[in-house]
């Protein structure tokens, strides 16, 4: 493992009027405006530098930079139409660990999971309110920013291009479901109010933790854009709400709405991921005030493709809401009838190099 090595790489590789037209042209997807074609960004397995156990990042900073230096090779490699990031990335428990809860790594290349506490430490952290925002990750993932920052200092194309994002931080009921575990569910039936406390109470420290680590970050393009998962994404964050497709409309509009739409009005704007499909909430997670597009994560046991593009079409049109990196397969890919012609960003993984330059080619 050597950083040096693959900054070094980087820097020779990065092509940095290909990454001013990438921008452009998703930008320009982005708001729905004309395009010659839709960006694609294509994943490939690269046999130059390979990625270190997630085990090793999440206890080493200069691991986890290696990794997220890698992470932008096929980029740089394939000059497709993705652009160069990196985070601190502790997993899904930055946000519970200022309110003193435990991650652990249970299998090497996983990421992270929370441990969750029962209703009485629910009701403990309530009562003690915002946490000092440097305990658990917070002060570590600082930390790990001006790590990366400085290393970065040295190589100048790198230093450039390559955009610092915020860590993933899910969303307020992510976040709440990670804390409080599957009894949350039924706690929105039984405690309604002890539910919303604690949504406060995490909408509020999302909002101050942002605040705090904006200053080690790079990651806004304008007033319009920010940088994240190796592409632009509408407005300045990105919400989590993978808990939420697991609940009713009128519970979502309830619960999980009313303190995203919070968050993304403290600001600007910003954009909505979930994984999965969620059927019963997506417009409605779509029109949220404030939200500027939708990112969905794929899954392999959940029909997506071009059939599901067709029954959002309509809606997302009307209010010009787009989709970022939506996930084809290559054989999906190469039948696909745009039903989306603008307004939307691709991806798709394929087996080798050349497969990658064919299918940008075409």
């Amino acid at each position: 493992m050597n950083c040096q090595k693959v900054l070094q790489y980087l820097e020779d590789k990065i092509d940095m009027d290909h990454l001013d037209m990438v921008e452009k042209t998703i930008e320009d997807a982005l708001s729905y405006k004309k395009v010659d074609f839709i960006p694609l960004s294509v994943t490939f397995p690269q046999t130059e530098f390979q990625a270190l156990p997630y085990v090793e990042a999440f206890n080493d900073m200069e691991s986890m930079f290696y990794n997220e230096l890698v992470s932008c090779i096929n980029t740089v490699y394939v000059k497709d139409y993705s652009l160069l990031v990196a985070r601190s990335n502790y997993g899904v428990g930055t946000l519970p660990s200022l309110f003193g809860l435990k991650s652990r790594v249970v299998q090497s290349t996983n990421l992270p999971w929370v441990d969750h506490v029962e209703l009485n430490e629910i009701k403990n952290i309530i009562s003690k309110g915002v946490p000092d925002l440097d305990t658990g990750f917070g002060k570590r993932i600082i930390e790990t920013y001006e790590y990366y920052r400085e290393q970065l200092s040295h190589y100048e194309k790198c230093n450039e291009s390559i955009k610092l994002y915020h860590p993933d931080l899910q969303g307020p009921f992510d976040v709440a479901h990670l804390m409080w575990g599957a009894d949350i569910y039924m706690a929105m039936y039984d405690s309604p109010d002890l539910v919303h406390e604690l949504l406060s109470l995490v909408t509020e420290t999302y909002i101050e933790y942002i605040k705090k680590i904006k200053p080690y970050l790079n990651d806004e393009r304008g007033n319009d854009y920010s940088y994240h998962w190796g592409t632009l994404y509408r407005g300045k964050i990105v919400l989590r709400n993978d808990s939420a497709v697991n609940v009713s409309k009128g519970m979502y509009q309830e619960f999980i709405q009313p303190y995203d739409e919070r968050i993304l009005e403290e600001f600007g704007s910003g954009s909505i991921h979930f994984c999965g499909r969620a059927d019963q909430i997506v417009v409605d997670m779509a029109y949220t005030k404030g939200n500027e597009a939708m990112n969905f994560g794929y899954m392999d046991n959940v029909q997506f493709g071009e059939e599901y593009l067709k029954l959002l079409k309509k809606p997302f049109m009307e209010k010009n809401i787009p989709i970022i990196n939506y996930h084809l397969t290559k054989e999906e890919y190469k039948n696909y009838k745009n039903t989306f012609d603008t307004g939307i960003t691709l991806k798709t993984s394929v087996d080798t190099y050349e497969e990658a330059v064919s299918i940008l080619r075409k």
